[in-house]
């Protein structure tokens, strides 16, 4: 969009800013702020969807310095800054390019900025949806009517990577920890989302295994009500601890069960993100399903990390690798607490089945399950464990299409029908986060794959 002149014209939306920087940003050279700093871009970043900065991950280059990485915020006025809200809003406190229409007079703590009508006159808009990544080496595939095979094979040999890199991780935490308290902390880790991690892994520290295994009970009901208790308290998201009164007999039984163990220190998690969470995956949903799934048999009797790798090794040696997320699915009646609560004290608008899902245990098998098994087969020197735990992970179908795989797939020229598989997903993931974020292109082995090295951007 540019007037006779060569100016862009004023969009007439964020959204259509936002199009015009990724159409533009790398092509028009070096760019000035408010700040007189030259600025080159090599990368305009991604949209990503979720709150916080329009785009993620752009690559620039700061008055000749080295590339970086910032987030990119655009505003059709300046002043929507601090109307926005964003001044007061930790998610924008990072490194930052502030790109507006207009600038604003006066105010204070808004970013520099850089004037779109000046920065991007002259930058040549192409159409296509991936218009901002033509010209990386990765794209050349199209060249060679061999490459797309090539490069899947170069995904999956990269998410085997990403399994044993994960694996050797775990051994090490099992000669730290122990192999319950490990797997334990790597399942936690895994139901927490990125956006719930650490704290996840907070709650499994301050409440281990070995304390789950005593809360023994008559019945498996008691012993559940026991252990959801246990993590909740760890959690802070009690009713009693979030200003709340129990109300319903299920969050009762939970005060009960708190209050009858030993007095406990403050809990070990105060700042649980929800900005970015679905309502019917809250924190304290995904606790309750995982005290159902460490209650399914008193751990006294036979460990936690022994169970689990017993089902791998069963599962591989019925040809059913691809059936084990079931086992970590958490299911609930229509009558269950859960199935009619987003939260504590918060009721659902609509019955939900599952406290942990297909999708999510899935999650759980491949970032914490089977590299643990791998883990244990490696630290105990029993490689059928190893060799079960590869075996599931190949006979996986696809976890899940996330932001991060569905922008590989795309920069990569790819269909999707084609990376249908856990092990793709986990290969796409590893050259995102190792490659393809910072755009380092002579390093990537999806780029080698795709064209001769010697042509590979950076060789």
């Amino acid at each position: 969009m540019v007037s006779r002149g060569g100016a862009p014209l004023r969009p007439d939306s964020e959204a259509a800013l936002v199009q015009m920087w990724l159409d533009a940003a790398s092509r028009v050279g070096p760019m000035r702020d408010s700040l007189g700093r030259s600025i080159e871009v090599v990368y305009p970043g991604r949209r990503t969807g979720l709150a916080g900065p329009d785009l993620r991950d752009a690559i620039v280059s700061i008055d000749g310095g080295p590339v970086r990485r910032v987030d990119v915020e655009v505003h059709l006025h300046e002043a929507s800054w601090e109307r926005h809200g964003h001044d007061a809003d930790a998610r924008y406190a990072g490194d930052l390019l502030h790109l507006v229409w207009t600038a604003a007079r006066g105010g204070s703590g808004r970013p520099p900025y850089i004037r779109a009508p000046r920065a991007l006159a002259g930058g040549r808009a192409r159409g296509g949806r991936q218009s901002n990544t033509d010209g990386w080496p990765c794209w050349n595939a199209g060249e060679r009517p061999e490459a797309g095979a090539e490069v899947r094979g170069a995904i999956r040999a990269e998410g085997a990577r990403q399994h044993a890199e994960r694996a050797a991780a775990l051994e090490s935490d099992i000669e730290a920890l122990g192999a319950d308290q490990s797997l334990y902390r790597a399942m936690m880790r895994a139901l927490g989302y990125s956006a719930n991690t650490r704290q996840f892994e907070a709650v499994a520290e301050a409440a281990p295994i070995e304390l789950l295994g005593a809360l023994g009970g008559p019945t498996l009901g008691e012993r559940r009500v026991r252990v959801e208790a246990e993590l909740l308290g760890a959690a802070g998201l009690l009713p009693s601890q979030r200003g709340q009164h129990a109300e319903h007999p299920h969050e009762v039984m939970l005060e009960e069960a708190w209050a009858g163990t030993a007095p406990r220190a403050a809990p070990a998690v105060e700042d649980w993100t929800l900005a970015a969470v679905r309502p019917h995956n809250r924190p304290a949903r995904r606790l309750a399903g995982a005290a159902r799934l460490l209650s399914t048999a008193p751990l006294a009797r036979r460990s936690l990390s022994e169970r689990v790798a017993g089902q791998v090794l069963a599962a591989n040696a019925a040809g059913r690798g691809r059936d084990l997320a079931e086992w970590f699915e958490v299911r609930v009646g229509p009558e269950d607490y859960w199935a009619r609560h987003l939260d504590v004290g918060r009721p659902a608008a609509r019955p939900l089945p599952a406290l942990i899902g297909r999708g999510r245990s899935q999650e759980v098998l491949v970032n914490a399950v089977l590299p643990f098994t791998a883990a244990l087969g490696g630290w105990s020197k029993r490689p059928e464990l190893v060799e079960a735990a590869g075996a599931a992970l190949a006979d996986l179908g696809a976890v899940g299409w996330n932001r991060h795989t569905r922008y590989m797939a795309d920069t990569l020229r790819l269909e999707r029908r084609g990376l249908g598989s856990a092990l793709a997903q986990q290969g796409l993931l590893r050259i995102y986060r190792r490659w393809c974020r910072a755009k380092q292109c002579g390093e990537c082995p999806a780029a080698a794959a795709a064209i001769p090295a010697a042509a590979v951007v950076g060789e």
